[in-house]
């Protein structure tokens, strides 16, 4: 927390840095950094067998920030991500999945992440 000044670039929000890195995915994890950022995402999941052993994911996000470094407000411009993913149910009772996601954003970026657990 800053109270006073500018705090320390690499302090800044940015995509990726949330607690489990799953912010922004489709871009590489700080690729959009500022004084302000303004995140959403949207999933949307389903099981692939009567079972539940196997599921899929679609999701959608988008990130939007202010930089006085450039001149950048929030909502000026918008960095959209979509991708979608396959999950692998390791316990039922907790419902904890293995998530495979590939995800692509705006100028060919792109990602594959692995994780335990969903997103949110």
């Amino acid at each position: 927390m800053v109270t006073g000044g500018v705090a320390p670039y690499m302090d800044l929000p940015a995509t990726g840095m949330d607690k489990y890195g799953r912010s922004g995915r489709g871009y590489a994890e700080g690729r959009f950094r500022g004084e302000r950022l303004l995140y959403g995402e949207v999933e949307y999941r389903t099981t692939l067998t009567s079972n539940g052993l196997l599921g899929m994911v679609l999701f959608l996000n988008t990130t939007t920030l202010s930089n006085s470094a450039t001149g950048e407000r929030l909502f000026d411009d918008f960095a959209t991500g979509a991708g979608a993913g396959l999950r692998v149910l390791l316990n039922k009772r907790s419902k904890t999945n293995l998530c495979f996601d590939v995800g692509v954003g705006r100028q060919g970026s792109r990602g594959i992440y692995l994780a335990v657990e969903e997103a949110f």
